[in-house]
């Protein structure tokens, strides 16, 4: 599954680079199997295994996963719709 770098950022503070996010990850829970860019961002390629879908297949779900692993709070979320107007 493909998560956005920056959405993560504003939802979890960490000060990790794309690629120390995804070492990170790696060496305690999930296999990111690629880092690439895309336009002003980063997608993180997480291979998110089968009994974790239901808590870790969106970006809340996986903040909350890098949020515990970090002992950080997570920022609290308002999601606002963008409805390409």
């Amino acid at each position: 599954m493909k998560f956005s770098y920056h959405w993560l950022r504003e939802l979890v503070p960490f000060k990790e680079s794309p690629a120390e996010l995804a070492e990170f990850l790696t060496m305690r829970v999930f296999e990111v199997e690629g880092v690439e860019p895309r336009d002003s961002d980063w997608m993180l390629d997480i291979k998110v295994l089968p009994n974790r879908i239901a808590d870790a297949s969106g970006h809340i779900g996986m903040a909350r996963e890098i949020a515990a692993l970090k002992n950080v709070r997570i920022r609290k979320f308002i999601p606002v719709p963008n409805f390409g107007v």
